[in-house]
């Protein structure tokens, strides 16, 4: 029986599937299937480059697998991201394997208002009367971020990105930033401090974020400076597609930011210390400056 530390490994193995799914524009799914201690078979859901419903991560581990063993794979553990649907916890009972292994839950997806068939894995196992172990949770937190819809909205806005994309998600969210200064006034009335406080502020306020989440760390009479470690779905999503977090930070956030703050004084700036970004870095230096 595998160790719940090889469980670990085997599904970062899976993560790494469900990563090349999202960055060929399909679903976030990944699978792998083990047997005797080393991964036969590595798999991602095709179900919307392939057209083929049933292309799922377990579908294609198993039919992999099944090319090099054989139909029956027992003695085979079978490793997803996220819980098997019906149809692939069904053909992981047929292919006769012993053990299933997954990450995020149909009750999880569910729970977030993603459309599931509530038809759990070990239920589906109970009425086949089949000596399939499950094991649940295995790196859910990790896993979780594969199907959290606002990473997964980032994660289609910054696919296939380049310079000219970039443009035009800077332009969007310059307009939706400075939009949103238009219709609430009455933020600014409420910031307090001189014009580099009130910058600090005005940003806390429109991310959503307090101040121990994005702490100052340096404060002159021309510059403050703060950490940001707050949660980022950005900064996920750039994780998920391997895109380099300098580079999408200075295309698409950093002038949007930058407009939001000019409506204190127009003199006021924004940048970043770019060698010190997540994920490289622990935290995201941040600074806003008086030109």
């Amino acid at each position: 029986m595998e160790s719940n530390d090889s469980y670990q490994s085997y599904m970062r193995e899976a993560f790494q599937e469900a990563k090349r799914s999202l960055q060929t524009g399909n679903k976030g799914f990944g699978a792998v299937m083990v047997k005797g201690g080393g991964v036969i078979a590595r798999a991602h859901d095709t179900e919307e480059t392939d057209q083929d419903p049933t292309a799922h991560a377990e579908m294609k581990a198993i039919r992999e697998a099944s090319r090099l063993f054989g139909k029956d794979l027992a003695g085979c553990v079978l490793v997803s991201t996220h819980e098997p649907c019906p149809m692939c916890a069904t053909a992981t009972v047929w292919a006769k394997v012993s053990t299933l292994v997954y990450g995020y839950g149909i009750k999880d997806a569910l729970e977030q208002g993603r459309r599931r068939i509530d038809l759990g894995c070990r239920e589906i196992v109970q009425r086949a009367g089949a000596a399939t172990e499950v094991v649940s949770g295995v790196l859910r937190d990790e896993c979780a971020k594969l199907y959290a819809e606002d990473i997964r909205e980032h994660v289609k806005r910054f696919l296939g990105m380049d310079r000219e994309k970039a443009r035009g998600l800077e332009a969007e969210l310059l307009a939706k930033r400075l939009r949103w200064l238009r219709e609430n006034p009455h933020v600014l009335e409420g910031l307090t401090g001189d014009d580099l406080d009130q910058a600090y502020q005005l940003l806390c306020l429109k991310l959503g974020i307090g101040a121990g989440e994005a702490p100052v760390v340096e404060k002159s009479g021309r510059r403050i400076v703060f950490h940001s470690g707050n949660y980022c779905p950005s900064l996920e999503a750039c994780k998920l597609l391997d895109l380099d977090t300098s580079e999408v930070c200075r295309w698409v956030y950093e002038k949007p930011t930058e407009a939001l703050v000019q409506g204190i004084n127009p003199r006021l700036r924004f940048s970043r210390s770019y060698h010190k970004l997540r994920p490289a870095a622990g935290y995201c230096e941040e600074y806003f400056y008086l030109e």
